[in-house]
């Protein structure tokens, strides 16, 4: 079972959902950094709201990568794997 999610071209709709919940989660943290900030100034809020500003971005641009693979959803395409990967 492991194997198989691991395996490039498997499951990328499940990944990508996965990488999904990611962003919401990081762009709520990243609100929440951010607004605290503006209010209290303290410089870790700031450091947070930039790591999770990236996070955001970071987890998009993985979403997108599963979303767009063959064998996802949304490509429409069969589950084809590009090349065989193993997990170490």
């Amino acid at each position: 079972m492991v194997q198989t999610l691991c395996t490039s071209g498997k499951h990328e709709a499940l990944k990508g959902g996965v990488h999904g919940a990611a962003v919401v989660i990081a762009a709520v943290m990243a609100a929440y950094n951010i607004a605290a900030y503006c209010f209290r100034r303290d410089p870790h809020l700031r450091t947070n709201a930039v790591v999770y500003t990236l996070a955001v971005g970071w987890e998009i641009k993985q979403t997108l990568h599963h979303l767009k693979r063959p064998g996802s959803a949304a490509a429409g395409a069969p589950a084809t794997p590009l090349r065989s990967a193993r997990c170490a």
